[in-house]
């Protein structure tokens, strides 16, 4: 990575940041720019009436590098037809965050194509001539030498952004069909292995659903309900005695056994470093670790990429434990989502995460599925409390979700699954690293 670079008092623009002038340096021998590739650069629309089911709308806090986040995703009643034919979304195109953390970038997929982004995202694609690949574009714009020109081009002074004029003016890399191929090839298999693993966990979930044979729809989902003193336990919160919840899990136990989590698992929460230890992604070095937060949990993963960094050295005082194989789990804030580490991540977890480690002779992929199930989820919204302004979860009510024990078979298959969805992340966030770094090696 380069150091160090001489910029003259004529180039000093309003960042003394160094990694700015280091991209700018590197890219200004390039005269092609994004607005000489781009067919077209539109933002989404704002949608607001959010409902249980419907079309797919991805925010900008969905948006991350190399994927839009399902499980944050709101659902909205527009249908796709119903919206401008510019905004709809096409394989290959890029998508962008305008504010927030500007300049975060992903590739769709043909997951994305059924849906509507919101204001805060740019949708840009590329013309069908052109002479760079999107693909090859993606890794550079995730690359610090790609996203450091979007931040050096930012407008506004509360909300920052990026607009389409400044977007337009950022500097391409012209290089050689090979060599955009080599790392276009690798940015592919990551998308490729991403949709699989997404297939596989929710392929698992579907066998679980079969396996427990409840019929939810069927449960009471009453708004106004009386609890009898006799059925009154340690937690006194109306959402605790919600029938669906309780009826949900009377229903699970009259066909299933089931065990607490806290019986076969070690449960520890993360850490805070405070925030004079972050580091951002634009000017982290190379050996700084990512501090992952509860916003960045995506897809049943980490965010390798997150807002946030931390050095090593802080990272050793620490001594998280963390292993390949544990649980994740928001425990704060957005509660309820969860991934598994995998030897791809090397991360500090902060204090609104949990991290579970099944100790007993129990697959951990099994627990992993059934906490991103109703069944889990139902169970977590029963133990939810609200600290000061924000949900929280205390680690012992966690403890005390219940896991059903279904047929042996159907937990093997259901666990296999799981482990090839964890297997085909791992290779995903490889190969993601390696497009980077031919990035890297590329504008050497």
């Amino acid at each position: 990575m380069f150091k160090q670079t001489i910029v003259y008092s004529n180039e000093i623009e309003d960042r003394l940041l160094v990694p700015f002038y280091i991209a700018k340096q590197l890219v200004k021998k390039y005269n092609l720019t994004l607005g000489d590739i781009a067919k077209q650069i539109t933002n989404g629309i704002d949608l607001r009436n959010f409902i249980k089911e419907g079309t797919l709308y991805f925010r900008i806090s969905d948006i991350k590098r190399g994927q839009m986040n399902f499980l944050t995703a709101k659902k909205v009643k527009e249908k796709i037809n119903e919206v401008p034919k510019k905004i709809l979304i096409r394989r290959g195109d890029l998508l962008m965050s305008r504010k927030g953390t500007p300049g975060v970038t992903t590739l769709a997929t043909e997951l994305e194509e059924q849906s509507i982004i919101g204001t805060e995202i740019i949708k840009i694609t590329i013309k069908e001539d052109s002479k760079i690949l999107p693909e090859f574009l993606f890794a550079f714009l995730n690359h610090k030498f790609g996203f450091n020109q979007v931040l050096s081009k930012l407008t506004g002074t509360v909300s920052r952004g990026i607009n389409h004029p400044a977007l337009k003016s950022i500097r391409v890399p012209e290089a050689d069909y090979s060599k955009q191929k080599l790392i276009a090839d690798k940015v592919k298999r990551v998308f490729e292995k991403h949709v699989l693993a997404i297939s596989k966990i929710e392929e698992a979930k579907k066998l679980f659903e079969e396996a427990l044979d409840i019929n939810y729809n069927e449960i009471d989902e009453e708004k106004i309900y009386n609890v009898s003193s006799t059925d009154l336990s340690d937690i006194l919160t109306p959402k605790f005695y919600y029938p669906k919840y309780l009826n949900t899990l009377k229903a699970l136990k009259k066909k299933f056994r089931t065990i607490k989590l806290g019986d076969i698992s070690d449960i520890q929460r993360g850490e805070e470093v405070g925030s004079k230890n972050y580091h951002t992604f634009s000017i982290k070095s190379d050996s700084d670790i990512p501090f992952i937060r509860t916003s960045d949990l995506v897809n049943y993963e980490i965010d390798d990429y997150p807002d946030y960094y931390i050095d090593e050295e802080t990272y050793k005082d620490l001594e998280q434990d963390l292993r390949v194989g544990d649980i994740v789990y928001t425990k704060d804030g957005k509660i309820g989502l969860s991934a598994i580490l995998t030897n791809e991540d090397k991360c500090i977890l902060a204090s609104g995460l949990a991290r579970i480690r099944i100790t007993k002779i129990f697959n951990p992929y099994y627990a992993f599925l059934v906490l991103s199930t109703n069944i889990g989820y139902y169970q977590v919204s029963q133990r939810i409390v609200i600290a000061a302004t924000l949900p929280h979860l205390q680690q012992d009510r966690l403890a005390e979700i219940e896991i059903p024990i279904i047929n042996n078979q159907v937990q093997k298959e259901i666990s296999e699954l799981v482990a090839e969805a964890f297997r085909l992340k791992t290779e995903k966030k490889k190969l993601f690293r390696e497009a980077l770094t031919k990035i890297e090696e590329l504008l050497k």
